[in-house]
């Protein structure tokens, strides 16, 4: 079959969902979704809550960085307009007959101030600024799940209008959830699923497939890997993995976070310039500290470029359809040099 041209249907084992890797509609026109840019933000915004100056406006901080000089750097505050209330006691789930049931909103919901610049993008982070956001989401995540009203905690980052970026400034966001979302249950299950059959972590399997075929890998250093997944379910969808086997984020060797910095900072830096600052989510997927020896499950950090648009046919089949080539977008970041 000739690649370049024909149509594959492949399957996502991780996710257990089917992509159809179609290159040619690359060539259809009107596929790529718009960047979703705002205009270029001043480094100071008397009406944005996270700028320096304007604490006021985000009172609720919850944890801080301090620089030499005494002022913050990165700060974590309560969400103004939360998905859930963080004051009450979640009750048991109601059963409301055929139409579901129901669990009081009660979690936490934080937002994660990258910094004091409302300007400050993806290529002006250094290594050291990546490592302390890095550090605050570890830090936060480990404070959520000490609550024993938490059950799941996603960390996630929005940039950009076509990503759900309501806010210009970089930032973050952290949920907990007094439930387990449907997704990750599904995905554990066929995670376990496949670890009962093989006695062995999946992740661990597909890293070593990828480190063995080549063709994939954007990234990589002593601890870390990043690549394209063989069914991306997106042009330039990207995971990174820590080579040892974990399944919880926070619970990283500490020699580790400086290279998970060095890895994500450098993905990141090739997808802002390849692709001209596109809209991106990043998700980290992780389990909890009390599940980190859990053997079936592997934790990684998803980045997905807003590029392509999902429609009717994403919808009502629950496929994707790609209209790059997992290894060709892998080549073009692999080699794009970062100035």
């Amino acid at each position: 079959m000739n690649v370049q041209t024909m149509s594959e249907i492949r399957h996502n084992r991780l996710t257990n969902e089917w992509v159809i890797v179609a290159p040619e509609r690359a060539s259809r026109g009107g596929n790529l979704a718009s960047s979703g840019k705002l205009a270029e933000p001043p480094a100071y915004l008397a009406t944005c809550p996270f700028c320096a100056g304007n604490e006021a406006m985000s009172p609720d901080e919850q944890y801080r960085c301090s620089g030499p000089d005494g002022h913050w750097t990165l700060r974590s505050v309560t969400n103004k307009f939360s998905v859930l209330s963080p004051i009450g006691q979640v009750d048991l789930a109601e059963n409301c007959g055929a139409i579901g049931e129901t669990v009081n909103g009660v979690g936490l919901h934080e937002v994660i101030v990258e910094g004091q610049r409302h300007s400050l993008t993806v290529n002006l982070f250094s290594i050291e600024h990546a490592r302390q956001v890095l550090e605050v989401f570890r830090y936060r995540f480990q404070a959520f799940y000490a609550d024993p009203r938490i059950h799941h905690v996603i960390i996630f980052k929005n940039h950009g209008l076509d990503a759900g970026a309501s806010q210009q400034h970089p930032h973050s966001q952290i949920v907990g959830l007094p439930i387990v979302p449907g997704q990750i249950v599904d995905r554990l299950e066929n995670m376990r699923r496949f670890y009962n059959a093989s006695r062995r972590c999946m992740a661990c399997a597909i890293i070593a497939e990828e480190q063995a075929h080549g063709a994939r890998i954007v990234a990589e250093n002593v601890h870390f890997i990043a690549f394209i997944p063989y069914a991306a379910l997106s042009p330039y969808h990207l995971w990174i993995f820590p080579k040892a086997h974990g399944a919880c984020f926070s619970e990283q060797p500490e020699e580790t976070w400086r290279a998970l910095a060095q890895i994500v900072h450098t993905v990141l830096l090739k997808v802002y310039g390849l692709l001209g600052d596109p809209p991106f989510n990043l998700v980290v997927r992780s389990l909890g500290p009390d599940e980190k020896h859990t053997p079936h499950f592997h934790w990684y950090i998803s980045i997905v470029p807003r590029v392509n648009k999902t429609a009717g046919f994403e919808l009502g089949t629950g496929m994707y359809v790609n209209p790059s080539i997992p290894d060709t977008c892998a080549q073009r970041l692999r080699e794009f040099a970062l100035g």
